[in-house]
């Protein structure tokens, strides 16, 4: 090839390869089902395991036009249903869709009620709304009797007589449920949004399904966030 032919052949090429190593990363807002992704969010494709797309934190995989929240979310087992975004008060409505598999026998494990809270999968830059109420799932170690289970407000989960579900008062702030506590039982708790006003605790796998409201602080143009402290 003549040297002029193939300076010709680089220069031209010089822009495919560096599409090429770009990432298809959305640059407009995008519908995933009826949720519609915009900045701060992003949509992931769904082949990538690693990505720079979006905000840290921000980043959603849409499945089924479903969308999840965090792009590693295959990876850890765990995935949070975005229901809906409200981006004119920074808040978001998600739904932890793992909490429901443990009320179903399994060749795994068995019925159970939930074991860890939404909380722990979840951080900066978001935080649970205070607008949120809890719903207190209890493991027990035996039966508990009928006078105790009525003066506590305790509902039986469809796992049996070793499960319950209590609506409890909204956070002290503190993130302590001290007074909830039951001996012979772990306790989980989990945010619930509740639309129609004060939950129900015979309702926990609607109230599960209908999600709980999220909010995140606005980023700094370097996309750092601010610090809450």
């Amino acid at each position: 090839m003549a040297p002029s032919s193939l300076l010709l052949f680089l220069v031209s090429s010089v822009p495919a390869m560096l599409a090429a190593g770009e990432e298809d990363c959305p640059t407009v807002s995008v519908a995933c089902g009826k949720v519609n992704i915009t900045f701060l969010f992003a949509i992931v494709p769904d082949e990538m395991t690693e990505t720079s797309c979006g905000l840290i934190g921000f980043q959603v995989r849409c499945r089924n036009n479903n969308p999840y929240l965090g792009y590693n979310n295959r990876l850890y087992g765990h995935q949070f249903q975005i229901l809906d975004i409200f981006y004119n008060n920074a808040s978001f409505l998600l739904a932890d869709v793992h909490k429901l598999q443990g009320f179903n026998n399994s060749a795994s494990e068995k019925c159970h009620a939930p074991t860890n809270n939404s909380s722990n999968n979840l951080g900066l830059p978001f935080s649970i709304s205070p607008n949120n109420q809890n719903l207190i799932f209890y493991n027990c170690t035996k039966p508990l009797l009928e006078e105790e289970r009525w003066s506590r407000g305790l509902v039986e989960t469809t796992c049996g007589n070793m499960t319950f579900v209590r609506v409890a008062g909204r956070s002290d702030g503190s993130g302590s449920y001290g007074s909830y506590f039951l001996e012979g039982c772990s306790s989980t708790v989990v945010p619930v949004l509740a639309r129609y006003g004060h939950a129900n605790a015979s309702n926990y796998k609607e109230l599960i399904s209908d999600g709980f409201l999220l909010t995140w602080e606005a980023p700094l143009k370097s996309g750092i966030f601010h610090s809450s402290n």
